[in-house]
């Protein structure tokens, strides 16, 4: 956390990033939120003979530089006394210290707080929506901290990741690894652990997948949301299945479907399958 003056204000918004998404887009305080977005780098084009591999012709993820945070910032400080950033796990990618670098150098009356939110896409967005809701109540920002700090162990992530060579171009894995893993098509899944990706176990049919996922569902007993994420290749789960059981499993808690975006997607690959699981409780 950085704190760049020693007081706090309740006119407060939210800046987030663009891999953050949203389980409804109209939550209260949603007109609070502001979202600072990433480039897609895409490769160079080449001649034919020299046409690239497919880990070659990856998009990369470009976080905001610290000038761009610093733009914002000083829109933003027009209208509002207060920012709180909340952008991806500072150990997914460096926008966090981008924006920790710009509120150093910022040098207005505005109060900026940069937070970690050890999440990424969905868990994101919920912990986005919980600043925002409480900021549309008119809590102070000690009291949004507060929340936020409190929300953050109460998301759990499972990730599948079959494109690995996306997480050796984001620095997150080994390249000899990610080919590996690669080359012996197994589907690698994923714990978002205090904002890092721990490797949880490798299964080779969507069939083990889906048991796999019942699994962890199998930990909860009242979530208060449970939302699925997938990409292009999304039949590699059993999906319907799946939404049976966790609709007949957990009746009582609100489900969603969401297709992976572009920048989460230039992240961990479009074909990464995700279960977000809620326990947030107000």
């Amino acid at each position: 956390m950085f704190r760049q003056t020693l007081f706090t204000m309740s006119n407060v918004c939210i800046l987030t990033d663009s891999t953050a998404q949203f389980v409804r887009p109209n939550f209260p305080g949603y007109e609070r939120v502001y979202i600072i977005p990433f480039d897609l780098q895409m490769p160079p084009s080449q001649p034919d003979d020299f046409a690239p591999s497919g880990h070659d012709s990856q998009p990369r993820l470009l976080s905001p530089s610290p000038q761009q945070f610093i733009r914002y910032y000083d829109h933003l400080g027009r209208k509002y006394d207060t920012i709180l950033v909340l952008t991806l796990s500072s150990l997914l990618n460096p926008a966090m210290q981008n924006a920790l670098s710009a509120c150093a150098q910022y040098s207005n009356n505005t109060t900026v707080e940069v937070l970690d939110s050890q999440m990424v896409g969905l868990g994101l967005g919920l912990i986005v929506q919980v600043a925002a809701e409480a900021a549309a109540r008119g809590e102070s920002l000690a009291e949004i901290q507060h929340k936020v700090r409190v929300s953050i162990p109460h998301i759990y992530i499972l990730f599948c990741i079959p494109q690995l060579m996306y997480l050796a171009h984001a620095g997150l894995l080994d390249s000899s690894q990610a080919l590996a893993g690669e080359m012996m098509s197994m589907l690698p899944i994923f714990t978002l652990e205090e904002g890092r990706l721990v490797p949880n176990e490798k299964v080779r049919t969507p069939r083990h997948l889906f048991e796999a996922f019942q699994d962890f569902m199998a930990e909860f007993e009242s979530p208060t949301h449970i939302a699925l994420l997938h990409g292009v290749s999304h039949h590699t789960l059993r999906i319907r299945p799946l939404r049976q059981y966790l609709q007949e499993s957990f009746p009582d808690a609100p489900f969603s479907e969401h297709a992976i975006q572009p920048h989460l997607a230039a992240l961990f690959g479009p074909q990464c399958i995700g279960l977000v699981v809620s326990e947030i409780v107000e």
